[in-house]
């Protein structure tokens, strides 16, 4: 018995295909045809799909790799296919699974009609009544993604020889996915999630369970979890080590080393029950878990602590862990301690336990979210902050005088063109480049019109003409052929200068904005910046002066030392380019020590974390007092 295309395409075998679609979520892959429009779709489509299916030429659209989490915060990644192809490879998994049946062991419980968990338990416990109370437990590496196309087709061409049907199977083992925007294409593994993949599985490893019943062993396989049973402990070391071999040679697959060794049966945990011995006979328990709330974030980790602050840019999962933080991800656990901790930074699919917040709300912790562009996309701010109504009034208060926010206003732009021109005085002294000579001069110009505009809107006006200006001085700054400032772009970066300065700005904006929320002063009125819808406006002044000297000198070293390179940044759709996660450890480091090294100030060691957080209370003072505030100016 074979199998052949015409059998796949068969009204009555697409007509079940459809049929299972019945009850399932109306989702869409990236083609953004949905479950429920798949009928018309089809109607439309399918006679040309068809044709192109029996010419052979056939082929899946992308794929997008996505994150799921369960109720236990486990987390495993999934395929999202287009409708049409889920359908098409469910079509030829029905046919499959006709060819296989009554072919696999009876051993082997998963994916399978009349088979599953229960069934596996039960045989595990009568191999135990048996006598066989040592287990050989075995977990596969990353058996989905390390599947061998080679190893796999070669034992499909056992009972399938169409042609079409075998170029079919292949255009789906080597699909294009595209995974945080990537696109690669497969070259090992089979889909997670995908609809031809568990029969794929038991395919593959029919040869292992096919070896362990020759040899005599008494096993239960579910999907990539062994469990060999054995009456003495010695019989379960050498049973280990043998399929432990075989998987090696003849599967080419690994072993999970944490997971894998030899244990008393009873009082193991087994797909989710425990057994225990009474009275000679041995029960199966199901196990109540109290599960984890989590909330699952927007869009994988190494930690970075930086002084107080903690940067998150692989994925995990951040919970409350006695009196602390406790971060679980790829590279092991990590405890936070939050006494010490000023700030959390969060840069990628981090999940939630439902008690963190209300852990971090008592703490007064800020957290921030950044998405991969470098723009902040949400923040948690304690209910604890130092919200003072009085405060909150006068600032009210000043930014409705006219005349008092347009000084105040004007002290503040002034002071950001200084810097912009002092940091061009430095690369001047260092390069004597004539053109930044002039750009100096242009921005002096620029202050003294700024003493002359006569209202908010001319001073943003003119801190754009100095921003837009300064920024060309960067190709004279760098000379770095790889490195070219062409235009100021955002939403998104269009080049690895501006995703730099876009990452810088954020950072720095939440800095001052953590400084900010732990005053009395409401960070949604601004100054310069117009309060309003905006949810942050005053951060956003006093970053300004800070900029220069914080985010674009970080830049000009990481840049000068040739700190970065090409694969620091990954190119998206609508030309957009981000930091990758290994660009992002270098800036933060880079940015984290401008923050915090020693400078003099008036015959003082201090840190620009320092002068920060005294410009806000200069600005606090002034707000609440009178009293007289002159903004920081870089000398």
């Amino acid at each position: 018995m074979s199998l052949c295309i015409e059998e796949i395409l068969s009204d009555s075998n697409l007509a079940a295909a459809k049929a299972s679609f019945k009850g399932k979520n109306d989702s869409s892959g990236m083609d953004g045809v949905r479950v429920s429009e798949l009928g018309e779709y089809w109607n439309v489509n399918g006679d040309k799909i068809k044709k192109t299916i029996l010419e052979g030429k056939y082929s899946p659209g992308l794929i997008r790799q996505q994150e799921i989490v369960n109720q236990k915060g486990k987390r495993r990644t999934i395929s999202l296919m287009n409708t049409v192809d889920r359908f098409i490879f469910r079509a030829v998994y029905q046919q499959m699974a006709k060819l296989w049946e009554g072919d696999f062991s009876a051993h082997s419980y998963a994916y399978q009609d009349n088979k599953g968990t229960q069934k596996a338990v039960e045989q595990a416990v009568a191999y135990m009544e048996a006598g066989n109370i040592w287990s050989a437990e075995l977990d596969i590496k990353n058996f989905f993604d390390n599947i061998n196309h080679g190893v796999l087709m070669k034992r499909i061409r056992r009972k399938i020889e169409d042609a079409r049907v075998l170029g079919l199977i292949q255009a789906y083992l080597s699909c294009t996915v595209m995974d945080d925007h990537i696109c690669s294409q497969k070259t090992k593994g089979v889909l997670q999630g995908g609809p031809l993949s568990p029969l794929l599985s038991n395919i593959y490893l029919d040869d292992l369970d096919k070896y362990m019943e020759e040899k005599g062993y008494h096993f239960c396989r579910f999907g990539d979890d062994i469990n060999v049973y054995c009456a003495e402990q010695e019989q379960a070391f050498e049973q280990l080590q043998d399929v432990r071999k075989h998987l090696a040679e003849r599967e080419q697959l690994a072993v999970n080393k944490s997971k894998t060794g030899v244990f008393k049966g009873v009082n193991r945990k087994y797909l989710g029950y425990k057994f225990e011995e009474k009275k000679g006979k041995i029960l199966a328990r199901k196990e109540q878990k109290a599960y984890r709330t989590v909330y699952r974030d927007w869009y994988t980790t190494g930690i970075k602590k930086i002084d107080q602050n903690y940067h998150l840019i692989n994925e995990g999962v951040l919970t409350k862990r006695d009196c602390t933080l406790l971060f679980e991800g790829p590279e092991g656990k990590k405890y936070i301690p939050i006494e010490t901790t000023d700030s959390l930074y969060i840069y990628s699919n981090v999940i939630f336990s439902g008690n963190f917040f209300e852990f971090v709300n008592d703490r007064a912790l800020n957290v921030s979210l950044i998405n991969k562009y470098g723009e902040k996309i949400g923040s948690f701010v304690s209910q604890n902050s130092r919200r003072n109504i009085k405060t909150e009034l006068k600032q009210l208060k000043l930014y409705e005088d006219v005349a008092a926010r347009l000084d105040l206003a004007r002290k503040l732009e002034i002071a950001g063109i200084s810097n912009l021109r002092a940091n061009l005085r430095y690369y001047h002294r260092r390069k004597g480049r004539t053109a930044l000579k002039e750009a100096i001069e242009y921005l002096s110009g620029l202050i003294q019109k700024m003493n002359e505009a006569k209202d908010v809107n001319q001073l943003m006006t003119i801190e754009a003409q100095a921003r837009q200006h300064y920024y060309r001085c960067f190709n004279w700054i760098l000379e770095d052929e790889d490195f070219v400032f062409e235009k100021r772009t955002r939403r998104p970066p269009e080049d690895p200068l501006n995703a730099m300065i876009s990452f810088g700005n954020t950072l720095l904006y939440q800095k001052i904005a953590n400084e900010i929320n732990r005053t009395s002063l409401d960070i949604r009125i601004g100054i310069v910046h117009a309060a309003g819808s905006r949810p942050e406006s005053l951060n956003l002044d006093l970053a300004d002066l800070f900029k220069p000297i914080i985010v674009d000198r970080t830049l000009f070293t990481l840049i000068n030392r040739n700190m970065l390179d090409a694969e620091d940044f990954v190119e998206v759709e609508k030309n957009g380019i981000y930091l990758s996660g290994k660009g992002k450890k270098q800036f933060i480091q880079e940015f984290e020590r401008k923050l915090y090294q020693k400078i003099q100030i008036d015959g003082c060691d201090r840190t620009y974390d320092f002068v920060i957080k005294s410009e806000i209370q200069k600005l606090k003072k002034f707000i609440e007092t009178g009293e007289k505030y002159k903004p920081y100016k870089y000398v």
